[in-house]
């Protein structure tokens, strides 16, 4: 660890920064910008899941009262966004994929007008028959989501094959022989409703083309600087001359990574002289969103009399909707998921992307996460269970320990899985009796650090304020807020609170690759930390020179340059700056960490097989069961997390109680509903996610185990805690009342017909 300075120091609970603006109602948020003179717009969406576009009709449109402009297929580029295939464009030209999907957007004087614009757009449609289900794109001869599937652009590791749009799989070892001389063989499947990223925000953006023919973008984005880069290249700009100003985010969740609002406020605003500003409603916004993949998996496994897992198999299938979007990472996570943390000498796992007629799937908080450790850790405790044995001991028999290898090949280190089952079993009270109608549930899982791009710049100006400049924008998970001010403090001897952050403004030249795999502070903290210790080398070599000293004997502070032992004998970090005639900044990036190594002979079409500074994270639940109405109360949740360390605790406890409450609604009661119109339940009214009513007690235990990766030896810390909790909660309600559905959520029909079942095959 480095040599601590001054007020903060790593490791403190540190209050987040934008928490008083919050509770006091002064953060701003987009819709709350009311620029002057701004044209408010609209968008006309199609009312089909599937038709093809026979015409569009914009001469009426253009006419009513009040229009200013209006983007559509036939005055954008005709060019595809890239998400790894090259298959969706800005504006649909030839077939519409999704009920709701934009065809165009009309700017004008009021909201009103350009509402009754987007009436006036005559477009003829054909329908044609939509692909709602994953059987139904598989079936022979199923209508093809994308006809034109073979033309498309695509990476090197992409597999399409009509409705198919990826295809990854791991394979070890001689899974048939192994399940062959298992003692016990075991099959599941299972189903995954779809689930929205559930953020309380609707999605807003203001853009305004500039007099040089530059633009602006004001948004509420998880990635300001991919999303100016996207948008730049789109319509031919040049990024540099592009801005974006990312406003407080009223959550994301992954659903705030790829563009909505954005795009079309930018196609409006570059035909005209004025802001324009576009405002979804929460019903629009669930016509936008980038819901959680639902899919569905099947697992075959075997274990040896002894409790010793012997083989594997496992494959998913994800819906992943229109277009791919971000939908390859769910897949490559899950096979990643699907057999760990545990020893299995073969294992045969893969996932399936598929195009069906729904709104595009995302890259909702840990994607593939919950999905996977769901059916896997049900599962597990299934084939415990056909063994004669504790679910727990199981678990502990065949966990990783350091040494061992993934599916993939990467050796591990640092393994903490076994602390984690036991920490989390202990806060449970695993081998407590209980009444009749209670259990308890375990589950664990692993998960990964990333370390993307970024840069930041620290300052300190002649009045002695710090000013941290970060592209990691603050999305609500206090990773930015929490995390980079304490780092800095720390480094300067300062009070965190005196802290200026700006984040996310891409006029500060401090690139970042956004909040998304765990990454903000891994990454963004590396940039802010070397920035800092800039600043303080500098500082220390002013104050040597201002105080006479040795640079060794000089510790920053309070605010101050100081002489160890002699208080009165100092300087103020704002008087050495003064005396400098421009402030004392720094600039810090983050350092290049390669990726483990892994054995390339074991995967097919993967780009993610190795997983840096990988975590470690267990769920233990207790619940009761109403077995008569299928009710599920949920008592308590205990997650035991490798963290590495905490630069934060109360940072990293905030996010392993959301983590188990979003787990929650995964688990028991989100599910977004389909029709052959679309999305039935578009808004929070028919949408049923938990409040704090249903959030049971959670205790939160962090386990440190440094990594050498990030700052600190900190690991990543915001998505691990959403993947365990409902298989933790599946199996705890098996463990009460005899049987649980394979199915999430397990709603109280479900788990009433599960048990019902179960007592009718008894008969």
């Amino acid at each position: 660890m480095p040599e601590r300075s001054g007020s903060a120091t790593i490791g403190s609970k540190l209050p987040r920064l934008d928490s008083p603006a919050k509770a006091q109602g002064q953060a701003v948020y987009v819709a709350d910008l009311q620029p002057q003179d701004a044209l408010a717009a609209a968008l006309l969406r199609s009312p089909h899941p599937f038709a093809r576009i026979v015409s569009i009709d914009i001469g009426d449109a253009k006419q009513m009262p009040g229009v200013r402009a209006i983007a559509y297929s036939g005055n954008t580029p005709a060019k595809s966004l890239d998400f790894g295939i090259k298959d969706q464009l800005l504006f649909p030209r030839d077939l519409v994929r999704y009920a709701g999907e934009p065809v165009a957007a009309i700017a004008a004087e009021t909201e009103d007008q350009a509402r009754a614009a987007a009436t006036a757009v005559k477009v003829a449609y054909e329908p044609l028959a939509p692909v709602l289900s994953i059987e139904e794109a598989l079936a022979p001869g199923a209508p093809l989501v994308h006809p034109d599937w073979q033309s498309y652009e695509k990476g090197a590791n992409r597999v399409t094959d009509r409705n198919i749009c990826g295809l990854n799989r791991i394979r070890r070892g001689d899974v048939t022989a192994a399940l062959a001389r298992a003692d016990a063989v075991v099959e599941s499947s299972f189903i995954f409703s779809a689930g929205a990223p559930g953020y309380l925000e609707p999605r807003a953006a203001i853009a305004l083309r500039e007099p040089d023919g530059g633009l602006t973008v004001w948004c509420g984005s998880q990635s300001p600087y991919g999303n100016r880069d996207d948008l730049a290249d789109f319509f031919g700009l040049d990024p540099q001359r592009v801005r974006f100003i990312n406003q407080f985010v009223g959550g994301g969740f992954g659903g705030k990574i790829l563009m909505a609002a954005e795009w079309y406020a930018a196609a409006l605003a570059l035909q005209c002289d004025r802001p324009v500003r576009l405002v979804f409603s929460r019903h629009e916004d669930g016509l936008n969103l980038f819901p959680r993949h639902g899919g569905k998996a099947t697992f075959r496994s075997g274990a040896s009399k002894e409790g010793r897992l012997l083989g594997m198999e496992a494959a998913f299938f994800f819906d992943t909707g229109a277009y791919v979007g971000y939908g390859a990472g769910t897949a490559l996570i899950a096979t990643m998921l699907a057999s760990a943390p545990y020893r299995i000498p073969a294992v045969d796992l893969s996932a399936t992307l598929v195009y069906t007629n729904k709104q595009v799937a995302g890259s909702v908080r840990a994607p593939g996460g919950p999905q996977a450790t769901f059916a896997k850790e049900l599962h597990i405790d299934e084939l415990a269970l056909a063994l004669g044995m504790d679910p727990l001991e199981f678990r502990l028999r065949n966990a990783w320990q350091d040494g061992d290898r993934s599916p993939t090949g990467q050796l591990l280190e640092g393994v903490r899985v076994k602390e984690t089952l036991e920490e989390a079993a202990r806060a449970i009270g695993w081998e407590a009796r209980r009444a009749p109608g209670r259990g308890v549930g375990i589950a664990c899982s692993w998960w990964f650090s990333a370390c993307g791009r970024s840069e930041a710049r620290v300052e300190v100006r002649d009045d002695g304020s710090v000013h941290v400049h970060s592209g990691n924008p603050e999305v609500g998970t206090g990773s930015a807020a929490g995390a980079l001010p304490l780092i800095v403090a720390d480094r300067l001897g300062i009070d965190p609170t005196a802290i200026v952050l700006t984040l996310g403004d891409t006029a500060t030249q401090t690139y970042d690759g956004g909040v998304g795999g765990s990454a903000s502070t891994f990454s963004a903290g590396q940039a802010v930390k070397a920035a800092a210790e800039d600043v303080r080398r500098q500082l220390l070599e002013r104050a040597e020179e201002a105080l006479e000293a040795r640079r060794d004997d000089i510790e920053l502070r309070e605010g101050r340059a100081q002489v160890r032992g002699a208080a009165d004998h100092g300087i103020p970090i704002g008087e050495l700056a003064a005396q400098a005639g421009t402030p004392i900044a720094g600039r810090g990036v983050t350092e290049e960490i390669s990726d483990p190594e892994f054995d390339a002979s074991l995967v097919q079409s993967h780009d993610f097989a190795s997983w840096l500074a990988p975590s470690f994270v267990t769920s233990a639940a207790e619940v009761e069961v109403d077995a008569s109405t299928g009710r599920v109360v949920v008592h308590k949740i205990a997650t035991a997390q490798d963290v590495g360390f905490a630069v934060n605790p109360a940072g990293v406890v905030g996010q392993i109680e959301g983590g188990a409450v979003q787990a929650l609604g995964y688990g028991l009661c989100e599910e977004l509903q389909f029709g052959p119109a679309g999305i039935i339940n578009t808004g929070f009214h028919d949408y049923l996610l938990p409040t704090i009513i249903d959030a049971p007690k959670v205790e939160a235990i962090m386990v440190e185990s440094p990594s050498g990766a990030g700052p600190f030896g900190m690991k990543g810390v915001g998505e691990p805690p959403v993947t365990t909790p409902a298989a933790a909660i599946g199996n705890a309600i098996r463990n009460a009342a005899g049987a649980v559905p394979y199915t999430v959520p397990m709603t109280p029909e479900r788990v009433w017909r599960a048990v019902k079942d179960r007592r009718d095959s008894r008969i």
